[in-house]
């Protein structure tokens, strides 16, 4: 066997390492954007995440709206809405309460709380009282499982006693 002597110039060793380097840096370049694509893609993540809970708290707030608007627009007469309203708007109030019952019934997911509700508009017996159904509203909309709030804090109007006045409910 013959002994191979190899010869590498200073040009051959200068250019041999110019190559690494720029491979190495390629390399450490390509590295880096991928690591910052995908930070910019999580932090991006996170946003989305923070945004799409804030626009579903803002619908949960125009939904528990119409719940509000409906109840209210509901008692506002108390049943008594033939001796306070012509026939065009008792007509354009019924019109606003089916809407409503309508959207509430298209949405509320809980059969429960939605049963109890059409049970109170329907004067069914045993039905639950608007304070209760406010209640149990609020515990779902806020996601709040033991509410300490006081229902019967809510106050309606008109009171008793003015709804006596303008013959609403019997003396």
């Amino acid at each position: 066997m013959e002994n191979i002597i190899i010869q590498i110039s200073i040009q051959q060793l200068i250019g041999s390492s110019i190559i690494v380097i720029i491979l190495v840096s390629l390399i450490q370049f390509l590295f880096s954007v991928w690591i910052k694509s995908r930070l910019e893609k999580s932090i991006q993540h996170e946003y989305d995440k923070k945004l799409e809970e804030y626009r579903f708290s803002q619908l949960q707030r125009q939904k528990a709206e119409i719940i509000a608007k409906f109840f209210a627009k509901w008692i506002k007469f108390r049943g008594k809405e033939k001796q306070f309203l012509d026939k065009d708007e008792l007509l354009k109030y019924y019109e606003e309460l089916n809407q409503m019952s309508f959207e509430i019934s298209l949405w509320i997911a809980d059969n429960k709380i939605l049963n109890d509700i059409m049970d109170r508009f329907q004067n069914k017996e045993n039905s639950k009282d608007i304070r209760q159904l406010i209640g149990e509203f609020r515990k779902l909309t806020l996601n709040i499982k033991d509410d300490k709030f006081n229902i019967q804090k809510i106050t309606i109007w008109p009171t008793d006693d003015i709804c006596k006045e303008l013959e609403l409910i019997d003396k």
